[in-house]
């Protein structure tokens, strides 16, 4: 046998085992996906009217259709990342009109009236607020979102210019860091200005890429309203109209506490995600886990550390 005749075959017995392989882990990789579209939580996603990819429309109702075949099985993990992806995309969206909100009163005690005690404890409540809650949820989101695009043979995560979203979570989760880059203190406002200005450049340029990322894609029911900013004013007001004393940002934290763990039931639990403590990784059960029906969440309602240093002295 020549040599170039022994190059072709061995280059075809290659091939031959690189696609055997490929069908194995496709049809568990099917079996892991359909096991997954059994939780409910899929059927409740309602943010979404379709999303497009390659020029194509996916509904989700359709997409969570089971079986799986296989000769489709990386279209669908592909259809239903993005459709994750954009979900998350305006769970985050949400939470920064709020957090845009809480800027400006913020801005404006510092900036305008010249408030430098309202400035101070309305920053540090923000940063609170940013660090003990909307990046740890970024970072879940994100880590979910991997998670399925995992399954897929040929991830997206390998490929960051149309992996955006994910991309963005991640910053979102690691904005302390920033923010650690100066301790906020009493005795120099100046680290005030420095911190509000910081996060708001930050969120401007994290919106304009999350909508950038997802204006061709997804087909939201709505975008980019300040709803739930509306919803908890008017809830803070009917309370003090009652006479009954509670101060703004307690009861902003405990409106976006409980709103975040719902939204960590229902667009991470109840999708059929995992969370290994030990680990702190997402995963996704394999076929021959058995679903829990009933999900047990860890008490939050303790006050967790404050992550930032702060100096008042």
């Amino acid at each position: 046998m020549s040599l170039l005749k022994l190059y072709t075959f061995s280059f075809v017995l290659f091939s031959v085992m690189i696609y055997t392989n490929s069908k194995t882990t496709l049809k568990k990789t099917v079996n892991q996906l359909d096991k997954m579209l059994m939780y409910s939580g899929w059927k409740n996603l309602n943010d979404l009217i379709s999303i497009t990819y390659y020029k194509k429309i996916y509904y989700l109702q359709k997409l969570i259709k089971i079986p799986t075949k296989r000769i489709k099985g990386d279209q669908k993990i592909r259809a239903l990342t993005i459709y994750l992806g954009c979900t998350y995309t305006k769970v985050m969206n949400d939470l920064l009109l709020v957090i845009s909100k809480v800027l400006k009163e913020c801005q404006k005690n510092l900036f305008e009236e010249n408030d430098i005690k309202k400035g101070y404890i309305c920053t540090e409540q923000l940063v609170n607020i940013i660090s003990l809650f909307i990046a740890p949820l970024a970072t879940l989101l994100k880590e979910a979102m991997d998670a399925l695009d995992l399954l897929h043979e040929t991830p997206l995560a390998y490929h960051k210019n149309t992996y955006i979203i994910s991309s963005e979570l991640k910053r979102i989760g690691n904005f302390l860091e920033n923010l650690n880059e100066r301790t906020l203190s009493r005795n120099n406002i100046s680290s005030y200005f420095w911190t509000l200005n910081t996060i708001k450049e930050f969120y401007e340029k994290i919106g304009e890429k999350l909508y950038n990322a997802t204006v061709f894609q997804c087909e939201f029911v709505t975008f980019n309203t300040s709803s739930l900013w509306k919803e908890w004013k008017i809830e803070y007001n009917a309370i003090i109209d009652k006479n009954i004393k509670l101060g703004f940002f307690k009861f902003l934290n405990g409106q976006i506490r409980n709103y975040i763990k719902t939204i960590i039931i229902e667009k991470y639990f109840q999708l059929g995600f995992k969370y290994d403590p030990l680990t702190e990784e997402t995963f996704i059960p394999t076929p021959d886990k058995i679903i829990e029906i009933e999900l047990d969440l860890k008490k939050t309602d303790e006050e967790p550390p404050i992550p930032i240093q702060i100096e008042n002295h």
